[in-house]
């Protein structure tokens, strides 16, 4: 079965726009602090929604960015979840977002660690049916990959 490539642009918009949003419900409503790979992990849903608006205005398939953008995410992903699961070493990819200047003063410094909520990459700060967030990212874009390689490439590829 093949995918018409106009709806497949919306459902990669459709399906960017509602991972991002359960990044940001995730952090700002349950207030659950994303770790740097966790933030790193967003940016390719933004050029997935930049490239599926782009391809909507334009007679050209763009496919095989979509692909390229699939792959960096799955790699990233993969990346996370080895951190998680133990299987790779922390890197300097996963410093705290926090950073501490040389002259805080204790007080501040408390103050800091009672309200900054420092993630770190390798737990998860969510886990749902025994995936984390990272793992079902993972799933996702494995499920994206796959559908592009099914939709019907008839434009021009660009």
């Amino acid at each position: 079965m093949s995918i018409n490539l106009k709806n497949t642009h919306v459902i990669i918009i459709a399906i960017s726009v509602v991972s991002l949003l359960a990044a940001y419900l995730a952090e700002y409503i349950f207030l659950l602090a994303p770790c740097p790979l966790c933030v790193y992990q967003r940016f390719p849903y933004l050029i997935f929604i930049m490239l599926g608006i782009i391809s909507l205005s334009s007679q050209y398939s763009y496919r095989k960015y979509y692909i390229t953008v699939a792959i960096i995410s799955i790699i990233i992903a993969f990346y996370h979840t080895g951190i998680e699961r133990g299987v790779f070493e922390l890197s300097s990819f996963c410093k705290p977002l926090v950073s501490v200047s040389d002259n805080i003063s204790v007080a501040d410094f408390k103050k800091m660690l009672y309200h900054k909520e420092i993630a770190l990459c390798n737990k998860p700060a969510l886990v749902i049916f025994g995936l984390s967030m990272t793992e079902w990212n993972l799933l996702l874009n494995i499920f994206l990959l796959t559908m592009l390689f099914m939709f019907k490439n008839k434009s021009k590829s660009y």
